[in-house]
C-alpha cells in the first residue's frame, strides 16, 4: 500500500481574531472565526472547511459509487450542516455533521438504488471515519429534481439514458420560443453537431 502526502500551508496575521490565508492545491483562501463567535469574519472559517473536508469526500465518494452501479445522473449537489455545541466554553465541539445529497436528471424507478448509494457513501468516506464518536455524522433528507437544461444554446444529453434525452429534447423544443435556436450535441464522436430552431 502506497502513502499519499498533502500539504496545506497556513499564514495568519492580526491578533486572535485574525484574519488568515490557507494555501492548498494551488488556491488561497482567507479564513478567520466566524463572527457569530467573536472573530471578524472574514472569508470562510475552520467550521467550514471542516464541513468542506467531510462533504467533498462524500461527494467524491458518492460519485464513484453512483458510476460503479451503473446509476446514470445529470448532476448531483450535496449541502452539508454542521452544529457545533456548548459554545462558548472549553466544551465546545462540532457534535453533528449532516449531508443532505439532492439528485437531479435520474433513472425514473430506481429512486431507491440512488438513496442507497447515498446511505453507502457516507459509509465509504474516509474523512468522515476520522472524525469521532462524539460526532453525529449522516446522511439527512435525499432529494430529487428533473434535469434541467444548460444555459445558452447547447444542449448535451450524452451523460443521459435514451429515455431522458428524448425526453429532455422534445421538452426544450417545446419550451422554445418563437425564433430561438439550440446545438444539441449527438452521443456518437465524429458526427456533426444538430442544430434545431423554432423559427
Amino acid at each position: 500500500m502506497a502513502e499519499l502526502s498533502f500539504t496545506s500551508k497556513l499564514t495568519w496575521s492580526g491578533g486572535r481574531h485574525g484574519p488568515g490565508v490557507v494555501e492548498t492545491g494551488g488556491q488561497s483562501l482567507q479564513f478567520s472565526v466566524p463572527a457569530s463567535m467573536g472573530g471578524v469574519g472574514v472569508g470562510t472559517s475552520p467550521e467550514d472547511l471542516l464541513l468542506s473536508a467531510v462533504g467533498s469526500c462524500y461527494t467524491a465518494t458518492l460519485a464513484a459509487i453512483l458510476d460503479s452501479r451503473r446509476l446514470s445522473v445529470q448532476s448531483f449537489e450535496v449541502v452539508v450542516q454542521g452544529l457545533v455545541s456548548q459554545y462558548p466554553g472549553p466544551a465546545a465541539a462540532v457534535s453533528s455533521i449532516v449531508v443532505n445529497p439532492r439528485f437531479i436528471g435520474i433513472e425514473s424507478g430506481r429512486e431507491k438504488e440512488y438513496e442507497s448509494a447515498a446511505m453507502t457513501a457516507r459509509e465509504r468516506c474516509f474523512i468522515g471515519e476520522h472524525l469521532g464518536p462524539q460526532v453525529s455524522y449522516r446522511v439527512g433528507e435525499v432529494e430529487f429534481a428533473d434535469e434541467t437544461p444548460p444555459a445558452g444554446d447547447v444542449l448535451d444529453v450524452r451523460a443521459l439514458p435514451a429515455p431522458r434525452r428524448h425526453e429532455l429534447i422534445f421538452r426544450t423544443l417545446d419550451e422554445l420560443a418563437s425564433a430561438c435556436r439550440f446545438t444539441l450535441f449527438p452521443r456518437r464522436p465524429g458526427c456533426p453537431p444538430f442544430f434545431a430552431s423554432r423559427a
